[in-house]
């Protein structure tokens, strides 16, 4: 039977994780350590505000709340993933990997544990294996599109481009409104050399975003493949003058493009258009 002070506890924690998830992380904490506070040896409330200092980037204090959620209750696989995740930003990346491996040991649909390790492992170089976390995780949360971005992008990275661009049209069927799955399916889409599918998944994200940075970017890198000089030129001016994070980027490729001709056509006018020599 739960003493007072563990019946008020819990009520907080559950309106702390509200505040989380709301996005208020000043009010999530406040009503975490408050929990604390109330019942010290509340495992949740002790997990909780684990995460919440890891997400707010004081994995030092991230950690040292996770220790104690665990030495109160070792089988909880959340505060063993919240302390890798920390302790891998704290670059100790030994302790870390170990911490989400006893995660995944706990609870093997753990999504959260295996996207940290798939980041690590990317990070580390070992991507056949990051393929494998994220691919995990995607079986583990089947209804998020960033675990499949993430996928997808360790396996462009492996040079399975293919494989990559299937993954991307499955992310785009479960949220067909995410702008980044069709931005990423573009991408990938035209690095491998699929231009019919990098355009019509990078003209979705204009239509769901026109303001997107890096659809329009990628858009002009596409019609600069395909020989639509023109049409590349004048969205890369469009991205200079606005001085954004793709400005230097825009300049580069401008910088590479051949000069205005009567070549320069818009995508839809030649869908079959080969790679400019």
């Amino acid at each position: 039977m739960l003493t007072v002070h563990e019946s008020a506890a819990k009520a907080v924690v559950n309106e702390g994780a509200l505040h989380l998830a709301d996005g208020d992380l000043d009010g999530a904490e406040r009503l975490f350590r408050e929990a604390v506070e109330l019942d010290p040896s509340n495992p949740t409330a002790q997990a909780n505000l684990g995460y919440l200092l890891a997400l707010s980037g004081r994995h030092v204090e991230a950690v040292a709340a996770a220790d104690r959620a665990i030495a109160l209750d070792p089988t909880r696989s959340a505060a063993w993933s919240h302390r890798g995740m920390s302790l891998l930003a704290l670059d100790s990346v030994d302790a870390g990997l170990s911490s989400l491996s006893q995660a995944l040991r706990l609870d093997p649909r753990n999504h959260f544990a295996w996207a940290a390790m798939g980041r690590a492992l990317l990070a580390l170089g070992r991507t056949a294996e990051a393929v494998d976390a994220w691919s995990s995780a995607v079986a583990a949360r089947p209804d998020d599109v960033e675990l499949y971005v993430a996928l997808a992008t360790a396996l462009a990275v492996r040079d399975r481009a293919g494989e990559a661009v299937r993954v991307l049209h499955r992310a785009t069927a479960v949220a067909p409104d995410s702008v980044q799955a069709w931005t990423q399916l573009g991408v990938v889409a035209l690095v491998h050399q699929d231009y019919g599918t990098a355009g019509d998944a990078l003209l979705r994200a204009l239509d769901l975003e026109p303001s997107n940075a890096s659809a329009r970017f990628h858009l002009a890198l596409l019609h600069s493949v395909v020989g639509a000089a023109d049409d590349a030129e004048a969205a890369l001016r469009d991205l200079i003058e606005e001085h954004g994070d793709l400005e230097n980027d825009a300049r580069a490729l401008l910088a590479r493009l051949p000069s205005r001709t009567a070549m320069g056509r818009s995508f839809h006018a030649d869908p079959d258009a080969q790679p400019a020599p």
